[in-house]
C-alpha cells in the first residue's frame, strides 16, 4: 500500500504542476499581449477559470487563430502520435544504453573499453543533437549520402498505419540521436554510483568471502546504482523534450512542434497554449513512468510514503 500511496501522491503532485504551468502561461500571454484578448470583457480570473475548465474537463483548447481556424485539440491530436513514438523510443534507448554502458565502464574501470565509453559519453553530452542528426544524414542519408555502406537513413517519415517496416526504419536513427545525450548522462551516473557501491562495506565483505566479482557487480552493485540513475533520467525528461523539437526538424518527423515557428510568428495564442499544456503533460507522464520504475527498483521509497 505504501507504494500505491507514493504513486498516487506523485500523480497528484504532477497534476498540480500541469495546472500551474497552464495558469502561469495563460496569465503571461494575457499580461504581455492584452490587446489580443480585448474581445472578451469578462474579468481576467473568470476567463482563466473558464479556459481551465474547458481544457481539463472537455479537452477544449479553443481554435487556432491561423487561417484554418481548426480546433487546437484536433491539430495536436493529429501530430502527437509521432512525438510520443519518438520520445518513448529515445527514452528506452537512452536508459538502456546508459545503464548498460555505465555498468561495463565500472566493471572494467581503467581499461580501454571504459575509456572509450567515457569518451563517447562526454562527446555526445556536449554535441547538440541537431549536429549529430545532420552529420548522420549527410553521411548516410538516402539520396544525399556521402558514404555508401549499403544501408541509407530514410529522410522522410512514414506513418505506422501505412507501412510498419518503413515506419520503424524512419525512426531508428532519430531514436538514437535523441537518446544519446540521455544515454551519456545515465552512463556517467551509473558508472559513478557503481564505483561507489563497490567500495561499500557489504560488497567488499562479499568479495572477501570469495563471491565472484561478476556476481558482486551484476547482482548487488548494479541494483544499488540503478535507482539514482533512474532519478536522474526523470529530471532529464524536459531536456529530452527540448531536444525532441530539434530532432523533429532535422528528420522531418511530422510532430506537433512543426507548427511552433509559425504559431510564434503569428502570435497564435490558442495553439501555443495547447503546445505548452501538452509538453507539461508529456513531462508529467514521463516523470510518472520513471517514478513507477523507481518504486519497483528501490523499496526504500516506501519509508517516506508510509510516514
Amino acid at each position: 500500500m505504501s507504494v500505491v500511496r507514493y504513486l498516487l501522491g506523485r500523480v497528484a503532485n504532477l497534476t498540480a504542476v500541469v495546472l500551474l504551468v497552464t495558469v502561469a502561461t495563460w496569465l503571461s500571454f494575457h499580461v504581455l499581449k492584452p490587446e489580443k484578448f480585448r474581445g472578451d470583457e469578462r474579468p481576467m480570473l473568470v476567463q482563466l477559470g473558464d479556459y481551465v475548465q474547458r481544457a481539463v474537463l472537455h479537452l477544449d483548447l479553443g481554435r487556432s487563430w491561423s487561417g484554418s481556424t481548426r480546433p487546437v485539440a484536433e491539430i495536436i491530436a493529429a501530430r502527437l502520435p509521432a512525438d510520443l513514438w519518438l520520445l518513448a523510443g529515445a527514452m528506452v534507448f537512452g536508459l538502456g544504453v546508459g545503464v548498460a554502458g555505465g555498468a561495463v565502464a565500472a566493471a572494467r574501470e581503467g581499461t580501454w573499453v571504459a575509456r572509450l565509453l567515457e569518451g563517447a559519453a562526454a562527446l555526445f553530452l556536449c554535441t547538440p543533437v541537431y549536429v549529430v542528426g545532420l552529420t548522420a544524414l549527410l553521411l548516410f542519408g538516402r539520396g544525399i549520402a556521402m558514404v555508401d555502406i549499403g544501408v541509407a537513413i530514410p529522410t522522410e517519415y512514414t506513418p505506422l498505419a501505412e507501412q510498419p517496416g518503413a515506419w520503424l526504419a524512419s525512426l531508428v536513427v532519430p531514436w538514437i540521436v535523441l537518446g544519446l545525450p540521455l544515454a551519456a548522462v545515465c552512463l556517467r551516473m551509473m558508472r559513478g554510483e557503481m564505483l561507489g557501491a563497490l567500495e561499500h562495506d557489504s560488497l567488499r565483505t562479499a568479495a572477501a568471502k570469495g563471491l565472484r566479482r561478476r556476481r558482486v557487480i551484476g547482482r548487488h552493485a548494479t541494483r544499488l546504482a540503478v535507482a539514482p540513475t533512474l532519478t536522474l533520467a526523470g529530471v532529464s525528461i524536459p531536456l529530452v523534450i527540448t531536444n525532441l523539437v530539434l530532432v523533429e526538424k532535422v528528420f522531418a518527423v511530422p510532430g506537433m512542434f512543426q507548427n511552433m515557428t509559425q504559431a510564434m510568428g503569428s502570435a497564435d495564442f490558442p495553439l501555443l497554449m495547447g503546445m505548452t499544456i501538452t509538453v507539461a503533460a508529456l513531462v508529467a507522464v514521463g516523470t510518472f513512468v520513471v517514478d513507477v520504475a523507481l518504486a519497483l527498483v528501490d523499496p526504500t521509497i516506501r519509508t517516506p510514503a508510509a510516514g
